[in-house]
């Protein structure tokens, strides 16, 4: 038999594996956050996704002559104009025309 595996380990032995297994320890509870992060702040943007388009649809299906929407998020800005039925209705439009 192997006299190294029979002998107690020392101090400093006992120090390296105690930290070893700590970090093994710190990195997967690490992990497991980060995991449980991520799939909240996806249900989050799926939540408002399906929100935002219930609202446009409603607002298309409404009878406006325009609908203007402004959008602000981290993926930028957006401003989008929806004319009525009968094409543009702005005065720029009439006169470029």
């Amino acid at each position: 038999m192997n006299e190294a595996l029979a002998e107690p380990l020392t101090g400093y032995q006992v120090m390296a594996v105690a930290v070893t297994v700590a970090g093994v320890l710190a990195g997967l509870v690490r992990a497991c956050v980060a995991y449980r992060a991520r799939i909240q702040q996806e249900r989050e943007l799926t939540t408002r996704t399906t929100a935002r388009v219930t609202w446009l649809t409603r607002l298309a299906e409404a009878d406006h002559d325009v609908v203007r929407i402004v959008e602000r998020d981290r993926d930028g800005h957006r401003e989008v104009e929806l004319g009525g039925r009968g094409g543009p209705n702005s005065e720029a439009a009439r006169e470029a025309a």
